[in-house]
């Protein structure tokens, strides 16, 4: 029974190298690759991984995994590349893991989303519930696809006290309907977004979102109305 138990354990320890995405991309938005490289520092040492290699344009830090008891030891290594362009960075994040300094396999880096969203959020602000990955266009084992972000990142105020759209996530459902960066939302679903507080308005089009429900945004460009778009 014990045999029989270990076995299982292990089984299901391999789980996560074998299920789910192994590439995580996403672009953060006006940033250099200094700023991004300090904040994995950050984010990744305060979850317990140590740094194993960091140069201008990667940061590769290590954590090991299982109680070398009842599950083997691992190591692996989370490797984040950085792309500049264009003002922005694209970074790649990937998972190896290690058996005697080999690499054996690639793992799923489904359990690290929630850190890569944290990473880009602390950087240019983008909602949690929007950062999608980037790499992926279906989900894992599926023929389903997955579901677009609405991908609107709120700015500053207009001087006429209205709130700009600070960027467009590519692919994004408001890159579908033409919103662009510095697009300027005039009203939401009826409402002027004067009357709005912006940390309110982006919570409101995150819930929306969420719910897959209808958004009616008017928006000007330049200075001059356009209009308005249909998000569902």
């Amino acid at each position: 029974m014990r045999r029989i138990l270990l076995v299982s354990l292990f089984l299901l320890s391999l789980a996560p190298a074998c299920w789910g995405a192994t590439l995580f991309t996403t672009t953060i938005r006006e940033t250099d690759t200094g700023k991004v490289q300090d904040m994995i520092l950050e984010v990744m040492t305060g979850k317990n991984f140590t740094v194993d290699e960091v140069d201008p344009y990667k940061v590769v830090v290590a954590k090991n995994f299982g109680d070398g008891f009842w599950l083997p030891t691992q190591l692996c290594k989370v490797k984040f590349n950085m792309l500049q362009r264009d003002g922005n960075v694209r970074l790649l994040v990937s998972e190896l893991e290690l058996l005697q300094g080999q690499v054996t396999r690639q793992r799923s880096i489904d359990h690290l989303i929630p850190l890569i969203q944290e990473i880009r959020n602390k950087l240019d602000g983008t909602p949690i519930d929007q950062v999608v990955n980037e790499a992926v266009n279906q989900l894992p084992d599926s023929g389903n696809v997955r579901k677009k972000s609405l991908g609107i990142v709120l700015g500053d105020r207009n001087p006429d006290g209205y709130v700009a759209i600070s960027s467009v996530e590519a692919g994004s459902k408001a890159a579908d309907a033409g919103l662009v960066e510095r697009d300027v939302l005039l009203e939401v679903n009826g409402r002027s977004t004067k009357e709005m507080d912006t940390a309110a308005l982006r919570s409101y089009l995150a819930n929306k979102a969420a719910e897959e429900a209808s958004l009616v945004l008017v928006y000007s460009r330049g200075g001059t109305p356009q209009g308005s778009v249909t998000i569902r």
